[in-house]
C-alpha cells in the first residue's frame, strides 16, 4: 500500500527535552554527507553524539582526518555534545576504539548507525585484491567490528529496552548491475546481516534495522553516470542528503517498532522491503537426473 504524508524539518538543537534525550549515538563516517546529516539531526532530537570518520576520501585513500572534529564543533557550537574519533572502522582495534569513545565521553551507548563506506569501482576483468580487501573490510568488516563491541558493551551492560542499530546497505547491493561488484556484494552482505544480528539481539533490547538511501552524496558525485540521475533541482531537492536522516532517526527511536527490516529513502519517497522467498518450485518422487531437471525448468521464469 502507498501512503502519502506530510512532514515539517526541525532546525536547531532540542536542549534538554526531545526524542533521543539522554541517548548517546555513535555514527560512522560521520564527517560528510550522510553521516553528518545523521550526527546533526541525532543531536537536534536530543543525542549526544560520536563523530567518527577517518577523514579519507571516497576511495579510502588521501587522509585528512579533521573532518569528525568540523562536524563536532558544529554540533557544539549549536548547544549539542559531541565527541570527534578519527579510527578506521575496518581496523578490529579502530572499532573497538569507537564504542569506547562512547562510554569515556558519555558514560552509555544507546545507537549505532554503521554509515561508514568507501567506493572503488572496477569490472571483474581490472579488479585487484587490494581494492577488494578495502571494501569489503570498510562496508563489512566495518559493519560486523562496530556492531560487535556495541553488542559485547550491551550484553554486559544487561538489557535494556529502545537500543538500536542502522546500518546502511544500497540499491547496488538489492538490485545488482553490471559493474556493482564488490561494493554491491558487501551491500547485500549487509542486508542479511541486519535480518541476523535483529534476531540474535532482540533479547538485549536492541532493534537492528537498514537503510538503502538515494542522495547526492560525496561517493554519488565522483561516478558521472549516477550523477547524471540526479541534477540539481530548482525546486525540493529530492537528492539532498538531509533528506535521509528522518528515516535513521525514526529508527533510532523508541517511536520504531521494526527490526530486522531494510528501508529505502529517495527525498519524500520511502519502501520498506519484504522479505525474499521461493518464487517457484519443482519436487520429484526421486533423485533429480540432469534431462528430468531441465524439462522441468525449461519454462521457469
Amino acid at each position: 500500500m502507498r501512503r502519502h504524508c506530510t512532514t515539517v524539518r526541525s532546525v536547531g538543537l532540542v536542549t534538554g527535552t526531545g526524542l533521543l534525550h539522554n541517548k548517546v549515538a555513535v555514527v560512522t563516517g560521520a564527517g560528510s554527507g550522510l553521516g553528518r546529516e545523521y550526527a546533526l539531526a541525532l543531536a537536534a532530537h536530543g543525542a549526544r553524539v560520536v563523530v567518527n570518520d577517518f577523514g579519507a576520501a571516497v576511495t579510502g585513500e588521501q587522509r585528512s582526518p579533521g573532518a569528525a572534529g568540523q562536524v563536532v564543533s558544529e554540533i557544539v557550537s549549536l548547544g549539542g555534545q559531541a565527541a570527534a574519533n578519527t579510527a578506521d572502522v575496518s581496523q578490529w582495534g579502530g572499532a573497538e576504539s569507537i564504542i569506547d569513545t562512547a562510554i569515556t565521553s558519555f558514560g552509555r551507548l544507546d545507537i549505532v548507525i554503521n554509515n561508514a563506506g568507501i567506493n572503488r569501482p572496477s569490472s571483474l576483468v581490472d579488479l585487484s585484491e587490494h581494492d577488494v580487501d578495502a571494501q569489503l573490510g570498510v562496508h563489512l568488516k566495518g559493519t560486523l567490528a562496530v556492531s560487535h563491541f556495541a553488542a559485547a558493551y550491551w550484553h554486559q551492560a544487561g538489557v535494556q529496552p529502545h537500543r538500536a542499530i542502522v546500518n546502511t546497505t544500497s540499491a547496488v547491493g538489492l538490485h545488482p548491475t553490471a559493474g556493482g561488484g564488490v561494493y554491491g556484494a558487501a551491500k547485500s552482505a549487509i542486508a542479511a546481516l541486519t535480518v541476523s544480528h535483529a534476531q540474535e539481539l532482540a533479547r538485549l533490547g536492541v532493534r537492528v534495522n537498514a537503510v538503502a538511501p538515494c542522495a547526492r552524496t560525496r561517493m554519488v558525485k565522483e561516478s558521472p553516470a549516477v550523477l547524471a540521475l540526479m541534477p540539481d533541482a530548482t525546486g525540493f531537492d529530492r537528492h539532498a542528503p538531509e533528506h535521509v536522516a528522518p528515516l535513521v532517526v525514526y529508527l533510532a527511536s523508541s517511536l520504531c517498532r521494526f527490526t530486522g527490516r531494510v528501508f529505502a529513502i529517495e527525498g519524500p519517497d520511502v519502501a520498506v522491503y519484504s522479505a525474499v522467498g521461493v518464487a517457484q518450485h519443482w519436487s520429484t518422487t526421486d533423485a533429480w537426473s540432469v534431462e528430468a531437471l531441465a524439462d522441468a525448468l525449461a519454462d521457469a521464469d
